[in-house]
Protein backbone atom coordinates (compact mmCIF):
# COMPACT_ATOMS: atom_id res chain seq x y z
CA UNK A 1 0.00 0.00 0.00
CA UNK A 2 2.98 2.34 0.15
CA UNK A 3 2.09 3.86 -3.23
CA UNK A 4 -1.68 3.51 -2.77
CA UNK A 5 -4.19 0.93 -4.02
CA UNK A 6 -6.24 0.34 -7.17
CA UNK A 7 -4.24 2.69 -9.38
CA UNK A 8 -5.06 5.18 -10.70
CA UNK A 9 -8.04 5.91 -8.42
CA UNK A 10 -6.24 5.11 -5.18
CA UNK A 11 -2.71 6.06 -6.17
CA UNK A 12 -0.94 8.61 -4.00
CA UNK A 13 -0.79 11.61 -6.27
CA UNK A 14 1.69 14.37 -6.86
CA UNK A 15 2.27 16.84 -4.04
CA UNK A 16 1.47 14.00 -1.62
CA UNK A 17 -2.21 13.86 -2.56
CA UNK A 18 -3.79 11.13 -0.41
CA UNK A 19 -7.39 12.04 -1.28
CA UNK A 20 -8.02 9.17 -3.69
CA UNK A 21 -6.54 6.58 -1.35
CA UNK A 22 -8.40 7.97 1.66
CA UNK A 23 -11.71 7.85 -0.20
CA UNK A 24 -11.27 4.20 -1.18
CA UNK A 25 -10.22 3.17 2.32
CA UNK A 26 -13.16 5.01 3.88
CA UNK A 27 -15.55 3.17 1.55
CA UNK A 28 -13.95 -0.21 2.20
CA UNK A 29 -13.99 0.28 5.96
CA UNK A 30 -17.62 1.43 5.87
CA UNK A 31 -18.50 -1.78 4.05
CA UNK A 32 -16.88 -3.91 6.74
CA UNK A 33 -18.56 -1.98 9.54
CA UNK A 34 -21.96 -2.36 7.85
CA UNK A 35 -21.57 -6.13 7.46
CA UNK A 36 -22.32 -9.01 9.79
CA UNK A 37 -18.62 -8.92 10.72
CA UNK A 38 -18.79 -5.33 11.96
CA UNK A 39 -16.52 -6.06 14.93
CA UNK A 40 -13.71 -7.35 12.71
CA UNK A 41 -10.43 -5.60 13.39
CA UNK A 42 -9.25 -3.61 10.39
CA UNK A 43 -5.54 -3.41 9.62
CA UNK A 44 -3.58 -1.13 7.30
CA UNK A 45 -0.37 -2.82 6.14
CA UNK A 46 2.87 -1.33 4.81
CA UNK A 47 6.27 -2.82 4.03
CA UNK A 48 9.71 -1.71 5.35
CA UNK A 49 8.76 -1.96 9.01
CA UNK A 50 12.12 -0.73 10.28
CA UNK A 51 11.91 2.59 8.45
CA UNK A 52 9.95 5.05 10.54
CA UNK A 53 10.31 7.83 7.96
CA UNK A 54 8.05 5.95 5.55
CA UNK A 55 5.37 5.49 8.21
CA UNK A 56 5.43 9.06 9.46
CA UNK A 57 5.10 10.33 5.88
CA UNK A 58 2.43 7.84 4.85
CA UNK A 59 0.14 7.91 7.86
CA UNK A 60 0.76 11.59 8.44
CA UNK A 61 -0.55 12.32 4.95
CA UNK A 62 -3.35 9.76 5.06
CA UNK A 63 -4.70 10.81 8.44
CA UNK A 64 -4.41 14.48 7.57
CA UNK A 65 -6.75 13.74 4.66
CA UNK A 66 -9.01 11.47 6.73
CA UNK A 67 -8.47 12.23 10.45
CA UNK A 68 -11.16 9.82 11.65
CA UNK A 69 -10.21 6.84 9.48
CA UNK A 70 -11.66 3.88 11.37
CA UNK A 71 -8.97 1.21 11.59
CA UNK A 72 -7.59 -0.77 14.50
CA UNK A 73 -4.14 -2.16 13.74
CA UNK A 74 -0.95 -1.05 12.01
CA UNK A 75 0.47 -3.98 10.03
CA UNK A 76 4.15 -4.03 9.12
CA UNK A 77 6.30 -6.25 6.93
CA UNK A 78 9.78 -6.72 8.31
CA UNK A 79 12.73 -8.61 6.86
CA UNK A 80 15.98 -7.54 8.59
CA UNK A 81 18.09 -7.92 5.44
CA UNK A 82 15.84 -5.48 3.53
CA UNK A 83 13.80 -3.34 5.90
CA UNK A 84 16.20 -1.71 8.37
CA UNK A 85 17.58 -2.65 11.77
CA UNK A 86 15.84 -4.38 14.64
CA UNK A 87 16.32 -1.18 16.65
CA UNK A 88 14.55 0.70 13.87
CA UNK A 89 11.67 -1.77 14.00
CA UNK A 90 11.35 -1.39 17.77
CA UNK A 91 11.33 2.39 17.43
CA UNK A 92 8.72 2.31 14.67
CA UNK A 93 6.42 -0.09 16.52
CA UNK A 94 6.65 2.01 19.67
CA UNK A 95 6.09 5.22 17.72
CA UNK A 96 2.96 3.94 16.00
CA UNK A 97 1.49 2.41 19.15
CA UNK A 98 2.03 5.49 21.32
CA UNK A 99 1.38 8.20 18.73
CA UNK A 100 -1.89 6.76 17.45
CA UNK A 101 -2.95 4.59 20.42
CA UNK A 102 -3.44 1.55 18.17
CA UNK A 103 -2.22 -2.02 18.12
CA UNK A 104 0.71 -3.07 15.95
CA UNK A 105 1.45 -6.40 14.28
CA UNK A 106 4.34 -7.70 12.16
CA UNK A 107 2.27 -9.40 9.49
CA UNK A 108 5.06 -10.64 7.26
CA UNK A 109 8.54 -11.79 8.26
CA UNK A 110 11.09 -14.57 7.66
CA UNK A 111 14.77 -15.41 7.84
CA UNK A 112 17.01 -17.97 6.15
CA UNK A 113 18.08 -21.23 7.76
CA UNK A 114 20.67 -21.94 5.04
CA UNK A 115 22.24 -20.29 2.01
CA UNK A 116 21.90 -23.49 0.00
CA UNK A 117 19.47 -23.54 -2.91
CA UNK A 118 16.82 -26.24 -2.78
CA UNK A 119 15.80 -26.22 -6.45
CA UNK A 120 18.92 -24.84 -8.13
CA UNK A 121 17.11 -21.78 -9.45
CA UNK A 122 18.46 -19.16 -7.05
CA UNK A 123 17.23 -17.58 -3.83
CA UNK A 124 16.27 -14.07 -2.75
CA UNK A 125 18.31 -14.52 0.46
CA UNK A 126 21.98 -15.03 -0.39
CA UNK A 127 25.20 -15.18 1.62
CA UNK A 128 25.74 -11.41 1.81
CA UNK A 129 22.35 -10.96 3.44
CA UNK A 130 23.63 -12.55 6.65
CA UNK A 131 25.84 -9.55 7.38
CA UNK A 132 23.04 -7.08 6.69
CA UNK A 133 20.41 -9.12 8.53
CA UNK A 134 22.60 -9.60 11.58
CA UNK A 135 22.10 -13.33 12.08
CA UNK A 136 23.78 -16.40 10.57
CA UNK A 137 21.77 -18.30 7.96
CA UNK A 138 21.46 -21.38 10.14
CA UNK A 139 18.59 -23.04 11.98
CA UNK A 140 19.93 -21.54 15.21
CA UNK A 141 20.30 -18.11 13.59
CA UNK A 142 16.74 -18.26 12.28
CA UNK A 143 15.48 -19.21 15.74
CA UNK A 144 17.50 -16.41 17.37
CA UNK A 145 16.06 -13.83 14.97
CA UNK A 146 12.50 -14.93 15.68
CA UNK A 147 13.11 -14.89 19.43
CA UNK A 148 14.49 -11.36 19.23
CA UNK A 149 11.54 -10.30 17.07
CA UNK A 150 9.15 -11.79 19.60
CA UNK A 151 10.85 -9.83 22.40
CA UNK A 152 10.59 -6.61 20.39
CA UNK A 153 6.85 -7.10 19.93
CA UNK A 154 6.38 -7.95 23.61
CA UNK A 155 8.27 -4.74 24.50
CA UNK A 156 5.80 -2.44 22.74
CA UNK A 157 4.26 -0.23 25.46
CA UNK A 158 0.80 -0.89 26.89
CA UNK A 159 0.66 -4.44 25.43
CA UNK A 160 -0.11 -3.06 21.97
CA UNK A 161 2.20 -5.48 20.16
CA UNK A 162 -0.21 -8.28 19.27
CA UNK A 163 1.99 -10.72 17.35
CA UNK A 164 3.52 -11.67 14.02
CA UNK A 165 2.96 -13.89 10.97
CA UNK A 166 5.77 -15.96 9.45
CA UNK A 167 5.80 -15.96 5.64
CA UNK A 168 6.02 -18.48 4.04
CA UNK A 169 6.88 -21.35 6.43
CA UNK A 170 6.01 -24.35 4.22
CA UNK A 171 7.08 -23.13 0.78
CA UNK A 172 9.52 -25.96 0.14
CA UNK A 173 10.85 -26.71 -3.38
CA UNK A 174 8.58 -28.95 -5.46
CA UNK A 175 8.75 -29.78 -9.14
CA UNK A 176 7.14 -27.09 -11.26
CA UNK A 177 6.59 -24.82 -8.28
CA UNK A 178 6.69 -21.05 -8.65
CA UNK A 179 4.92 -18.00 -7.24
CA UNK A 180 1.57 -19.07 -8.76
CA UNK A 181 -0.16 -21.98 -10.47
CA UNK A 182 0.32 -22.42 -14.20
CA UNK A 183 -3.16 -20.93 -14.66
CA UNK A 184 -2.21 -17.89 -12.60
CA UNK A 185 0.98 -17.36 -14.54
CA UNK A 186 -0.94 -17.62 -17.82
CA UNK A 187 -3.57 -15.17 -16.59
CA UNK A 188 -0.84 -12.58 -16.00
CA UNK A 189 0.67 -13.29 -19.42
CA UNK A 190 3.89 -13.94 -17.55
CA UNK A 191 6.76 -16.17 -18.54
CA UNK A 192 8.72 -17.56 -15.63
CA UNK A 193 11.01 -20.50 -15.04
CA UNK A 194 9.37 -22.75 -12.46
CA UNK A 195 11.34 -22.01 -9.31
CA UNK A 196 11.07 -21.25 -5.62
CA UNK A 197 13.37 -18.45 -4.52
CA UNK A 198 12.05 -18.65 -0.94
CA UNK A 199 12.95 -22.26 -0.17
CA UNK A 200 15.75 -21.39 2.28
CA UNK A 201 13.51 -19.19 4.46
CA UNK A 202 10.94 -21.83 5.37
CA UNK A 203 10.49 -23.63 8.69
CA UNK A 204 10.96 -26.99 6.95
CA UNK A 205 14.00 -28.42 5.19
CA UNK A 206 14.03 -29.17 1.47
CA UNK A 207 12.57 -32.64 2.15
CA UNK A 208 9.65 -31.25 4.16
CA UNK A 209 10.90 -32.12 7.64
CA UNK A 210 10.25 -29.54 10.35
CA UNK A 211 13.30 -27.59 11.52
CA UNK A 212 14.08 -27.19 15.21
CA UNK A 213 13.39 -23.47 14.80
CA UNK A 214 9.67 -24.18 14.30
CA UNK A 215 9.32 -24.27 18.08
CA UNK A 216 9.43 -20.47 18.00
CA UNK A 217 5.78 -20.65 16.91
CA UNK A 218 4.82 -22.05 20.31
CA UNK A 219 3.05 -19.69 22.67
CA UNK A 220 5.57 -17.06 23.85
CA UNK A 221 7.00 -17.78 27.28
CA UNK A 222 5.58 -15.45 29.87
CA UNK A 223 7.51 -12.67 31.52
CA UNK A 224 8.65 -14.14 34.84
CA UNK A 225 8.95 -10.73 36.46
CA UNK A 226 6.07 -8.95 38.17
CA UNK A 227 5.47 -5.22 38.50
CA UNK A 228 7.48 -4.98 35.30
CA UNK A 229 6.81 -1.27 34.74
CA UNK A 230 6.81 -0.24 38.41
CA UNK A 231 3.15 0.78 38.24
CA UNK A 232 2.15 -0.83 41.53
CA UNK A 233 2.36 1.04 44.85
CA UNK A 234 2.51 4.55 43.36
CA UNK A 235 5.56 6.48 44.55
CA UNK A 236 7.59 4.17 46.77
CA UNK A 237 11.08 3.10 47.77
CA UNK A 238 9.96 -0.55 47.97
CA UNK A 239 8.45 -1.55 44.60
CA UNK A 240 6.47 -4.79 44.76
CA UNK A 241 8.12 -7.80 43.13
CA UNK A 242 11.65 -6.42 43.49
CA UNK A 243 14.43 -6.34 46.06
CA UNK A 244 16.26 -3.06 46.65
CA UNK A 245 19.79 -2.64 48.03
CA UNK A 246 21.53 0.65 48.83
CA UNK A 247 24.93 1.30 50.38
CA UNK A 248 25.09 2.56 53.96
CA UNK A 249 26.07 6.02 52.71
CA UNK A 250 23.03 6.30 50.44
CA UNK A 251 19.78 8.00 51.39
CA UNK A 252 16.71 5.84 51.89
CA UNK A 253 15.08 7.29 48.78
CA UNK A 254 18.06 6.79 46.45
CA UNK A 255 16.02 4.09 44.71
CA UNK A 256 12.41 5.12 44.22
CA UNK A 257 9.56 5.15 41.74
CA UNK A 258 8.59 8.45 40.15
CA UNK A 259 5.56 9.62 38.22
CA UNK A 260 5.86 10.90 34.65
CA UNK A 261 8.20 10.60 31.66
CA UNK A 262 7.85 6.81 31.78
CA UNK A 263 8.48 4.43 28.92
CA UNK A 264 5.48 2.23 29.74
CA UNK A 265 2.56 3.39 31.84
CA UNK A 266 2.86 6.30 34.28
CA UNK A 267 5.72 5.35 36.60
CA UNK A 268 9.42 4.58 36.29
CA UNK A 269 12.12 3.48 38.73
CA UNK A 270 14.85 6.03 39.44
CA UNK A 271 18.39 5.85 40.84
CA UNK A 272 19.57 9.27 42.12
CA UNK A 273 21.26 10.95 45.07
CA UNK A 274 22.88 14.32 45.67
CA UNK A 275 26.05 12.57 46.89
CA UNK A 276 28.00 9.48 45.85
CA UNK A 277 25.93 6.31 46.07
CA UNK A 278 25.75 2.61 45.23
CA UNK A 279 22.52 0.70 44.74
CA UNK A 280 20.78 -2.13 42.95
CA UNK A 281 17.34 -3.46 42.20
CA UNK A 282 17.17 -7.21 41.71
CA UNK A 283 15.14 -10.41 41.70
CA UNK A 284 16.24 -13.87 42.87
CA UNK A 285 14.83 -17.21 41.70
CA UNK A 286 15.57 -20.49 43.48
CA UNK A 287 13.39 -23.00 41.62
CA UNK A 288 13.13 -22.15 37.94
CA UNK A 289 13.44 -24.61 35.04
CA UNK A 290 16.91 -24.99 33.59
CA UNK A 291 17.29 -23.51 30.13
CA UNK A 292 18.23 -20.32 28.30
CA UNK A 293 16.80 -16.99 29.47
CA UNK A 294 16.88 -13.38 28.31
CA UNK A 295 16.76 -10.38 30.64
CA UNK A 296 16.04 -6.88 29.33
CA UNK A 297 15.06 -3.46 30.64
CA UNK A 298 14.48 0.00 29.17
CA UNK A 299 16.65 2.82 30.50
CA UNK A 300 17.49 6.52 30.35
CA UNK A 301 20.63 7.84 32.03
CA UNK A 302 23.24 10.58 32.00
CA UNK A 303 25.78 7.73 31.66
CA UNK A 304 28.42 9.19 33.99
CA UNK A 305 28.28 6.44 36.62
CA UNK A 306 31.43 4.46 37.47
CA UNK A 307 29.30 1.33 37.02
CA UNK A 308 25.80 1.01 35.61
CA UNK A 309 24.92 -2.43 34.33
CA UNK A 310 22.45 -5.25 34.04
CA UNK A 311 23.75 -8.44 35.60
CA UNK A 312 22.87 -12.12 35.85
CA UNK A 313 24.56 -14.44 38.34
CA UNK A 314 24.25 -17.62 40.43
CA UNK A 315 22.80 -19.48 37.43
CA UNK A 316 25.62 -22.05 37.17
CA UNK A 317 28.12 -19.97 35.22
CA UNK A 318 30.22 -16.81 35.45
CA UNK A 319 28.43 -13.53 36.11
CA UNK A 320 27.14 -11.84 32.95
CA UNK A 321 26.99 -8.05 32.62
CA UNK A 322 25.71 -5.53 30.08
CA UNK A 323 26.63 -1.86 30.47
CA UNK A 324 23.79 0.66 30.30
CA UNK A 325 25.24 3.35 28.08
CA UNK A 326 24.49 7.07 27.95
CA UNK A 327 20.90 7.60 26.88
CA UNK A 328 19.77 10.91 28.32
CA UNK A 329 17.19 11.89 25.69
CA UNK A 330 15.43 8.73 24.52
CA UNK A 331 14.60 5.43 26.17
CA UNK A 332 16.74 2.52 24.96
CA UNK A 333 16.57 -1.19 25.68
CA UNK A 334 19.51 -3.11 27.16
CA UNK A 335 19.67 -6.87 27.56
CA UNK A 336 21.59 -9.99 28.50
CA UNK A 337 20.61 -12.40 25.76
CA UNK A 338 21.79 -15.89 26.69
CA UNK A 339 21.65 -16.80 30.37
CA UNK A 340 22.01 -20.60 30.48
CA UNK A 341 20.59 -21.72 33.83
CA UNK A 342 21.87 -25.15 34.90
CA UNK A 343 21.08 -25.19 38.64
CA UNK A 344 17.47 -23.92 38.80
CA UNK A 345 18.75 -20.69 40.36
CA UNK A 346 19.14 -17.16 39.02
CA UNK A 347 19.59 -13.59 40.20
CA UNK A 348 19.08 -10.73 37.76
CA UNK A 349 19.19 -7.03 38.40
CA UNK A 350 20.60 -3.57 37.72
CA UNK A 351 23.60 -2.34 39.74
CA UNK A 352 25.05 1.17 39.95
CA UNK A 353 28.06 2.88 41.49
CA UNK A 354 27.53 6.57 40.89
CA UNK A 355 28.65 10.06 41.72
CA UNK A 356 26.56 12.89 43.10
CA UNK A 357 23.60 13.75 40.86
CA UNK A 358 24.20 10.86 38.45
CA UNK A 359 20.81 9.48 37.48
CA UNK A 360 19.18 6.50 35.83
CA UNK A 361 15.54 5.76 34.98
CA UNK A 362 14.33 2.17 34.44
CA UNK A 363 11.10 0.77 33.01
CA UNK A 364 9.49 -2.30 31.41
CA UNK A 365 11.72 -5.13 32.61
CA UNK A 366 11.44 -8.58 31.07
CA UNK A 367 12.80 -12.02 31.92
CA UNK A 368 11.77 -14.80 29.52
CA UNK A 369 12.81 -18.39 28.97
CA UNK A 370 13.70 -18.54 25.27
CA UNK A 371 14.86 -22.15 24.95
Amino acid sequence: MSSGILHEDGKIGTNEDFSGLAGLLESAISGVRASAASSTKIMLHLDQGGKNQLYTWYFGGLLKESPNLDFDVFGLSYYPMWHGTMEGLQYNLNYLATTYNKEVCVVETAYAWTTEDGDGEGNVFISGDEEVGGYPATVEGQFEFMNDLESIILNVPDDKGIGYFYWEPEWIPVEGGTYATSAGVAYKNDTVTPSNTWDNMTLFNFQGNALDSIKVLNKPCENLLTNISFEQNGITTSPSGWNVWTSDSSDENTVRTEYGDAYDGDYKLTFWDDKEYSCSVYKTYTNIPNGTYKFSIWAKTNGKQDVLQLYAKNYGGSELDTTIETSDINWNIFSIDKIVVTNHTLEIGVYSVAGANDWCNLDLAMLRKID
